[in-house]
């Protein structure tokens, strides 16, 4: 294997380079572009989350699909009258599908559940770009790359304690300050190089917690799949599994980053 590299890694390193031109260029022309990449990947999210969870049929999976896109044109094009309004949607929607799931109605609980996980973050991505700009989409994109890169060598080379053994056994504390530590500079880094915002120092922060956050998608993410008995999310992406593996933080992340532009006031993000 080149340079010694495991053949995971190199795997890795190889499905990177491909998806990153095409990623890069859409968050770089934005409109047609941009919308055209939330929706593809939306739809491939959605279709394997309802062949994680088991029980969904040809009707489903499509159904599920359509109205996904339906709810994030619906919001692209300002149908809804505010993000705000269209989270709370999600929420509403999220909170339904688990109530469902407790009360034994698990196949239209997930579904419900899955359209609202994959629904946040597009409709999240959509607004930064569309409002603070392209700069904003990309610094969230490098703390999530940032986050998973760096607990990848934090854990493999210092290993130690457990994060959440039961959930997830190679996720390392280590792993976590290192992810931690990588987002904060490679935040620091990107607004030398392209100032993007007039508070480098509360984006730096922004950007370490953001990190711990990434985290906790990812630990749920392990925890479904641990519910369903299955290793990766699907084959899409070699040495990452499927599309839902290699963005769970961003799940999570993206739709907080509009969180805290609604706080700007109170933290100086801006």
């Amino acid at each position: 294997m080149p340079l010694g590299l495991s053949d995971n890694l190199f795997q890795r390193v190889v499905s990177a380079l491909l998806l990153l031109p095409p990623v890069l260029g859409a968050v770089y022309m934005g409109g047609y572009w941009f919308a055209a990449l939330l929706a593809l990947g939306g739809a491939l999210m959605m279709l394997e989350w309802c062949s994680l969870t088991g029980g969904q049929g040809p009707v489903a999976k499509v159904g599920s699909v359509a109205l996904l896109i339906l709810m994030i044109a619906a919001q692209m094009s300002g149908q809804f009258p505010s993000i705000t309004i269209f989270f709370a949607f999600l929420t509403s929607l999220a909170l339904l599908g688990c109530v469902l799931i407790g009360n034994n109605s698990s196949r239209i609980g997930w579904l419900l559940t899955g359209i609202a996980y994959v629904a946040f973050p597009i409709a999240a991505l959509w607004w930064v770009r569309a409002g603070p700009g392209g700069l904003w989409v990309l610094w969230i994109l490098l703390v999530v790359w940032a986050t998973d890169v760096g607990g990848y060598f934090a854990g493999k080379g210092i290993g130690g304690p457990k994060l959440a053994p039961r959930v997830s056994p190679k996720k390392t504390w280590a792993g976590l300050i290192g992810g931690m530590v990588l987002s904060a500079v490679v935040s620091y880094l990107m607004n030398v190089i392209y100032p993007f915002t007039e508070n480098p120092v509360a984006v730096t922060v922004a950007a370490a917690f953001l990190a711990v956050w990434a985290q906790v998608g990812d630990l749920l993410e392990s925890a479904i799949k641990r519910h369903f008995g299955v290793k990766d999310s699907g084959g899409l992406i070699p040495g990452h599994g499927g599309l839902l593996d290699r963005v769970d933080g961003l799940v999570f992340v993206a739709p907080a980053v509009v969180v805290l532009f609604f706080l700007a006031p109170l933290f100086g993000f801006e």
